[in-house]
């Protein structure tokens, strides 16, 4: 599912969100939730797309995957969001 990220131009209060592509315009409808104004707009969209072979054990792996998947979190436009900490959870990174 993309993750979709949204900003009030009133307080620029920023949030995410993980929604199908047909729910992606449900938060510009309703207020936001840091001042109550409806200036909510979106953002951000942004698709990750890494394959996995789910035969592998990366809880254990030394390198490849699992390093991989490291420098995936860290990169600029994960780096601190939701995705990232989902995927630091996930392969315990």
């Amino acid at each position: 599912m993309p993750t979709y990220e949204y900003k009030c131009e009133s307080c620029d209060h920023a949030f995410e969100d993980f929604l199908k592509i047909a729910d992606r315009k449900k938060p510009t409808k309703k207020p936001c939730s840091a001042c109550g104004k409806k200036e909510v707009k979106q953002v951000v969209l942004s698709c990750p797309s890494v394959g996995v072979d789910l035969s592998m054990d990366i809880h254990k792996a030394k390198g490849g995957f699992k390093d991989a998947m490291q420098k995936v979190c860290e990169t600029p436009g994960i780096k601190n969001s939701v995705r990232s900490k989902y995927l630091k959870d996930r392969y315990n990174l």
